[in-house]
């Protein structure tokens, strides 16, 4: 029960900062924010190094595990809520394989020897319908993106898989926070309450997956550690 509990606290707290976002909008507390602001007007006057170095530094930035989230808001205000949750979506699952060919090529031979026996336990459950899995994992609002990632090499999970899986369950939640940041850069209402539902929406598939199949997998696991103890 209590990690169940844990699984609602991440949920909750995005609530509570994006209902802030549609209180301090709603009350004028943000002033003349607007889509000419800065940011807009750098990306319009400078589009030919300005998107190339934003790209770069998206993949690199979410490669070094920095949050997803704080990515599709600026993917969201500057380019709308679709287009900027596909954009941020494809920018960290492009972060994510980054990490994953970093991890395999440098080998961290350490950690195998470390946790080879985690790491071989990681492999069996997540070995067969590999992509569901890391869907379901990125889907879910716990955990780090960067250990899932590093974990995922060292167990030598496939990389087309564990890519399809990551674009599928990154999407959600970019979607989200892109149209939290078109709402903010619009001073729009309807987006922020496209993106509170979509919050409510990718919260309950989570909950829902974890609870058909995922917390049988994850028992599993953890019965196979504590076997090996």
């Amino acid at each position: 029960m209590k990690s169940d509990a844990k699984l609602l606290v991440k949920p909750l707290v995005l609530t509570g900062v994006l209902t802030l976002a549609f209180v301090a909008l709603h009350a004028g507390w943000l002033g003349d924010v607007t889509e000419e602001d800065l940011l807009r007007q750098l990306f319009s006057q400078h589009r030919a190094i300005a998107w190339p170095v934003f790209t770069l530094g998206a993949i690199v930035y979410t490669a070094l595990g920095a949050p997803r989230q704080v990515l599709a808001f600026c993917c969201g205000y500057l380019l709308g809520g679709w287009w900027g949750g596909l954009l941020a979506t494809l920018l960290t699952a492009l972060g994510a394989l980054l990490t994953m060919v970093a991890v395999r090529l440098t080998g961290l031979d350490w950690l195998r020897q470390r946790h080879g026996r985690r790491i071989e336990r990681v492999r069996e459950v997540l070995a067969d319908d590999t992509w569901l899995w890391i869907c379901v994992i990125r889907l879910m609002p716990v955990g780090s993106n960067l250990l899932t990632n590093i974990a995922a090499a060292l167990a030598g999970l496939s990389l087309r898989q564990v890519l399809a899986g990551s674009l599928l369950g990154y999407l959600p939640q970019s979607l989200l926070f892109a149209y939290a940041g078109r709402g903010m850069a619009l001073q729009d209402n309807t987006k922020l309450w496209v993106s509170l539902g979509l919050l409510a929406v990718s919260s309950v598939l989570a909950w829902y997956l974890y609870h058909h199949g995922f917390k049988q997998r994850l028992a599993r696991f953890n019965g196979s550690l504590d076997d090996d103890a």
